[in-house]
């Protein structure tokens, strides 16, 4: 991984910028090298995303420049942290004809957080389905080593559909299902959409992990890292300890 960092930070000193296709190009690295580099350079705050070439294909054209240490240590240091990229789904990408360039598509960005964890995913979605388990299933080998996969979710036949087949492949991952009944009235649930890397990364929009908020809803969400990451796992864990299982009574 080191090696890999330095091919890039070496390559983008001496062109200025370069995309990620680029990169991939001309340092001899695999995608996956890539992407997962480029990655935990921008998390750790060595290089930044200047503009997108392409807003259907963010993460391939997205445009990279070496972070100057002392910006770096100047936007780690402020308030609450920083927006990284706005997140667009393709319903948006295709009526608004011409995407904002710091502009991520939706897919993309949930393959760069899964990318991103190196010790812990937490997810919080109200509704889970195809979306999740296309992305869970296609990240098998990198959520496997992870110490801590959680989900919060709501206690839906759909949602347990999705879920329960992965942890036969997932043995990390854990679930517990928010909503609580009392006398047929809910009083418990979960409406919060979140997904968090380490402490370090997250994402927080409107969508759920369904099919309908990749193909049909119009959907919006922000890619962030900084402090207001670790308010979010507080946020989460909090959460997670409040629930005793979910279910009904």
């Amino acid at each position: 991984m080191r090696l890999a960092a330095e091919k890039v930070v070496k390559y983008l000193k001496e062109r200025g910028s370069a995309c990620t296709l680029e990169l991939v190009s001309e340092t001899g690295l695999s995608w996956i090298e890539a992407v997962s580099t480029l990655s935990r350079l921008e998390r750790e705050g060595l290089i930044r995303r200047v503009e997108v070439l392409d807003p259907t294909k963010p993460l391939a054209t997205s445009v990279w420049k070496v972070q100057e240490r002392k910006g770096a240590e100047q936007a780690k240091a402020e308030g609450l942290g920083m927006v990284v990229s706005l997140i667009l789904n393709p319903p948006l990408v295709r009526d608004l004809k011409s995407a904002p360039p710091a502009s991520m598509g939706l897919l993309d960005s949930l393959s760069y957080i899964v990318n991103s964890a190196s010790s812990e995913l937490r997810v919080a979605m109200p509704y889970v389905g195809g979306l999740m388990t296309t992305l869970f299933t296609q990240h098998l080998q990198e959520l496997k080593k992870l110490r801590t996969l959680k989900v919060i979710t709501e206690n839906t036949q759909e949602n347990r559909r999705s879920l329960e087949p992965l942890a036969f492949f997932l043995p990390n991952l854990q679930v517990r299902y928010a909503t609580r009944r009392v006398n047929g009235i809910k009083v418990a649930g979960a409406h919060l959409k979140v997904i968090i890397a380490d402490r370090e990364l997250a994402i927080v929009g409107t969508f759920n992990l369904t099919q309908a908020h990749l193909l049909v809803n119009y959907d919006i969400g922000l890619l962030v890292r900084g402090n207001v990451v670790a308010h979010l796992c507080s946020i989460f864990d909090a959460i997670w300890d409040a629930i005793s299982g979910g279910g009904s009574e």
